[in-house]
């Protein structure tokens, strides 16, 4: 199923990344005109991702079809070795239920906490079409917006921190691109071993540390999701000195001495900060 899973999400991924800007803020002008909004909340894996980080012999060699070859047996290889060292951990998660969690939640955001009137809200494991965004664009009313959030959770390639990420966009009629667009992404403290002892210790207390984290994280998710939809004139991503921020950040396994990145702060949230990077992401992250 972890196969399956990582090849829909990288499909569904390369489809929102391709056509539009990677942050679109909602704007005054765009936001007046929306009166009402249907929301659709898409959750398509069924257990949380651990994902191999992609060999890279054919980039550094300038491709051609024997290192093709030779990148396909090392990822195949890193990503079998990974799922050996999760088997005791999704022996011990299997009965955990992201969705029920995470949507009762984020529904009660969206009636109660959200910038725009929000409707109707469907929630589904099914993904949406590129036609089928397309059809419901031109089917929109001049004043509805239509909300769709995809929300993925997996942990790093090293397996010691927790990821979080929403892809958010607002479509409206006739618009060819969504008039706000944006990513959020928590990330937990990692643990301190990488590897199968990572696997063990998200395990251990019957998982309770690989849940209280992904309680952690829907929190941080619906927080800023909230946050960032409010219309403000478009600011640019970076600012003054006085509030940008250096943070920790895993990138994985394959991350080399990249350990920290840089962002605006926007808010701080208990010990934690929601920062905002160069592209315009927003980030949940420790100091």
């Amino acid at each position: 199923m972890i196969r399956t899973t990582v090849t829909m999400l990288g499909v569904v991924l390369g489809l929102v990344g391709c056509a539009a800007p990677q942050y679109i803020p909602l704007s005054p002008e765009a936001a007046a005109k929306i009166k009402t909004v249907k929301a659709r909340s898409m959750v398509v894996q069924d257990e949380v991702i651990a994902k191999a980080d992609p060999s890279l012999v054919s980039a550094a060699m300038g491709g051609g079809l024997i290192p093709a070859l030779i990148d396909a047996s090392i990822t195949r290889a890193r990503q079998e070795r990974l799922q050996t060292a999760m088997e005791a951990f999704y022996a011990t998660v299997e009965d955990y239920d992201f969705r029920a969690e995470y949507w009762p939640q984020l529904t009660k955001v969206l009636q109660e906490d959200y910038a725009l009137k929000v409707v109707n809200i469907v929630t589904t494991p099914r993904t949406l079409s590129l036609k089928e965004r397309q059809n419901i664009t031109s089917s929109l009313k001049p004043d509805e917006g239509y909300l769709w959030l995809q929300t993925d959770y997996y942990l790093s390639t090293d397996l010691r921190s927790l990821n979080v990420s929403t892809y958010a966009n607002l479509l409206a009629k006739d618009q060819q691109f969504p008039v706000y667009k944006n990513r959020v992404t928590y990330q937990s403290a990692p643990v301190p071993d990488s590897g199968e002892q990572a696997a063990k210790a998200w395990a251990t207390d019957n998982g309770k540390p690989f849940y209280d984290k992904l309680r952690e994280g829907i929190r941080e998710t619906l927080a800023m999701l909230s946050l960032d939809i409010k219309p403000v004139k478009p600011a640019p991503a970076t600012s003054t000195k006085s509030n940008q921020v250096t943070v920790k950040y895993n990138f994985g396994e394959g991350a080399g001495s990249r350990k920290s990145m840089q962002g605006t702060l926007i808010e701080r949230r208990g010990d934690r900060y929601v920062i905002r990077d160069a592209v315009g992401h927003l980030y949940s992250v420790l100091p």
